[in-house]
């Protein structure tokens, strides 16, 4: 990924930097040197909880201390990264963040903060895959299957919710396969998986993890997954784009940051020791369990990305007439 030199949110300025560095008592220049907090904004349980803990774990471990882990649900993430935006610009608050930061400034009629300038990226930790699903007793059995029957016979498509990332990859689907697919919106992943495998829904593009025990118990069939790459747990299931719609890519990522006032030289630290504790076979080993594939992305990567990212759920959204949330 290209490199961003506007990114402001990178660090205060390498003058500014060093000017921090130079006056700062000797003491002070031992990072970290208080209590460290770990934002994970969302409900403890899920998979973001678990790879916020990981993430935390294995830090702490490299430095010596506990990191502690805070799980700050709501408003799609925004009141998590809101805390980390507002808390003491030192770099010892740290915040998962995902695909949410690139969509909610055209979900949310007004943004507590600017994703493009108030955080720092830290690093891209990883993707996790969605799977496309159908009812076990469909005749649909793959993604032609799929395109070539919604355009003959009405068709439905579960979510957890608007603005969720099982929304936006069935809205995404819909505008690069050039078909209609009407929108069922559920609280939570349970209860449209529940209305998926009696019928009642025809397709859905599900979290890999609540997904694939339904695939595996042969409750769903699995038809595709949504990212760039198969599923190794899946390896017989073809991508979105192999299954025939070419350039579909579609991965829930996970990505680390802090507050962009945070001076650069701790930004820089930060992204290198989360890379070191991501080359972890350990830290692998336990993202698999979520069907996470470890990415590991320099602070400059990351920053590309969430533009790119930005860019693209922008169209997605205002071409599907998705309208905000008060």
């Amino acid at each position: 990924m290209r490199s961003i030199s506007r990114r402001a949110a990178l660090g205060a300025g390498s003058a500014a930097a060093l000017y921090w560095l130079n006056s700062a008592p000797a003491g002070a220049q031992e990072f970290p040197s208080k209590q460290m907090r770990f934002i994970v904004p969302f409900a403890a349980g899920g998979a973001a909880d678990i790879i916020g803990r990981t993430i935390a774990d294995k830090l702490g471990a490299l430095y010596g201390k506990t990191i502690v882990v805070e799980n700050t649900p709501g408003a799609g993430s925004n009141i998590g990264i809101s805390a980390a935006v507002r808390a003491d610009p030192d770099g010892h608050t740290l915040v998962l963040g995902a695909v949410a930061l690139a969509v909610n400034p055209f979900l949310y009629k007004s943004m507590p903060y600017d994703p493009l300038k108030d955080v720092a990226p830290l690093t891209l930790a990883l993707e996790t895959p969605n799977i496309v699903i159908v009812p076990v007793q469909s005749d649909i059995k793959s993604i032609k299957d799929l395109i070539a029957k919604a355009k003959t016979t009405p068709l439905n498509y579960a979510s957890a919710g608007i603005g969720s990332s099982l929304h936006l990859a069935a809205e995404l689907f819909k505008q690069q396969a050039g078909v209609d697919l009407a929108h069922v919106p559920y609280r939570g992943s349970s209860p449209a998986l529940a209305d998926l495998m009696s019928g009642r829904i025809d397709v859905m593009f599900d979290n890999a993890s609540t997904a694939l025990p339904q695939v595996n118990g042969g409750t769903a069939r699995a038809i595709a997954v949504t990212t760039s790459v198969r599923l190794s747990t899946l390896p017989d299931v073809p991508t979105v784009a192999e299954g025939g719609v070419p350039g579909y890519d579609m991965g829930n990522w996970w990505a680390v940051f802090t507050s962009a006032k945070v001076p650069a030289p701790i930004v820089a630290k930060l992204s290198a020791d989360l890379r070191k504790i991501l080359a972890d076979p350990d830290v692998q080993k336990q993202f698999a369990t979520v069907s996470g594939r470890v990415i590991a992305s320099s602070s400059e990567q990351l920053a590309a990305h969430l533009v790119t990212e930005t860019a693209k759920w922008k169209k997605v959204v205002e071409t599907a007439g998705i309208k905000p949330n008060e």
